[in-house]
């Protein structure tokens, strides 16, 4: 099985070649690990076809990115090219550069959970700011970083063998007339991987969930790979959001070994694209009436997808303010999804059949 039709956004990450050398990361673009990997579709609007007109990117406002990886890092390299200034003052770690200067944005969930997922920020002169997510924001998540803790503090995070580099392209930064930047990055698997004690260093075959964005004129513009298009039951229809904090919406990195062929594939992808829409029409009805509903035909999801999984929804009784969804395959064959009302996504095996709360079959 391939992957969700909703998940248009899918890069194959080719290793580098075994007992080669890291990477040197020094901002240059040209070598020839990253001159022989194909870049990806350009950035457009974080709202996707959403997008307000005037607001998606111009050609000279180009943003692309690659990926390559080995056992110990995951190499990203972007090109930003603009026409209009990059703004490039920060230069204190951890500062939240969205907030000041043009950025780009590395997301990664290694986990495909949407909890205790990473993020980086860099700016134009190689500033960084690193943070862990515990879970959404709207979910009630909570920054792990250098920025809102101390290292002798719980929520202190910070990334120890990461490497970044910077280079101006063209233009100068500081000039209305714009400039052109490349950023690379090895993103460590170790500094990744922390609070997921589940998952294993990446291998030929494993998918993880990331996006990556660039953010202009302190974070009225994004521009993003993946745009964050999801289910709104109000409308009974996908949306685009202004909002990264969304992983489910993310696209999908493949990691595929040096050479020969390797098929995208993710057999849960549909459960999982079933399992966010029942989450968003949960958190919709609970908007409106105060607790999540206990049977699925109270809810408005994407019914056309929904119907080809068994649903079983289970509430806390009695005060309804949590709730688990299982979302199986009909066929019995296969794992099931199961998503919590804070937004946790989990693979299990397929529960046994019962009649129990929110069960529906048809």
């Amino acid at each position: 099985m391939g992957v969700s039709p909703l998940v248009t956004h899918h890069y194959v990450a080719r290793r580098l070649p075994p007992n080669s050398p890291p990477l040197p990361i020094d901002g240059d673009l040209n070598k020839p690990q990253w001159r022989e990997v194909p870049w990806s579709t350009d950035f457009d609007d974080i709202r996707g076809d959403d997008a307000p007109d005037g607001s998606r990117p111009s050609a000279a406002c180009r943003t692309r990115m690659k990926m390559r990886w080995d056992d110990e890092y995951l190499y990203v390299a972007a090109l930003l090219e603009s026409d209009r200034e990059v703004v490039a003052s920060l230069t204190t770690r951890n500062a939240p550069i969205y907030q000041h200067d043009s950025d780009f944005e590395v997301f990664i969930d290694a986990a495909s959970s949407c909890h205790w997922y990473k993020e980086l920020e860099v700016n134009a002169i190689n500033t960084v700011w690193n943070l862990m997510l515990s879970r959404p924001y709207m979910d009630g998540g909570e920054e792990y970083s250098g920025r809102v803790a101390t290292p002798d503090q719980p929520r202190f995070y910070e990334v120890f063998a990461q490497r970044s580099a910077t280079r101006v392209l063209s233009g100068q930064l500081g000039d209305p007339r714009g400039a052109s930047w490349a950023v690379e990055i090895a993103l460590a698997h170790s500094d990744t991987l922390v609070r997921l004690p589940g998952v294993a260093r990446p291998a030929p075959g494993a998918l993880w969930r990331v996006n990556f964005s660039r953010v202009e004129e302190k974070g009225t513009i994004n521009w993003v790979w993946a745009p964050q298009r999801v289910w709104e039951p109000t409308k009974e229809r996908y949306e685009g959001k202004v909002n990264m904090h969304l992983p489910d919406a993310w696209g999908l990195v493949q990691f595929a070994p040096a050479e020969g062929a390797l098929a995208l594939a993710d057999p849960t992808s549909m459960a999982r694209q079933a399992a966010m829409s029942v989450y968003y029409a949960q958190a919709a009805y609970f908007e409106e009436h105060g607790e999540y509903a206990g049977r699925l035909d109270e809810l408005r999801v994407d019914r056309a997808l929904v119907d080809t999984f068994k649903v079983h929804i289970q509430r806390d009784s009695p005060t309804q303010q949590c709730f688990s969804a299982i979302i199986s395959p009909k066929c019995g064959e296969g794992k099931s999804i199961r998503i919590s009302h804070h937004r946790l996504v989990e693979e299990i095996d397929p529960p046994p059949s019962s009649s129990g709360e929110g069960e529906l079959s048809s």
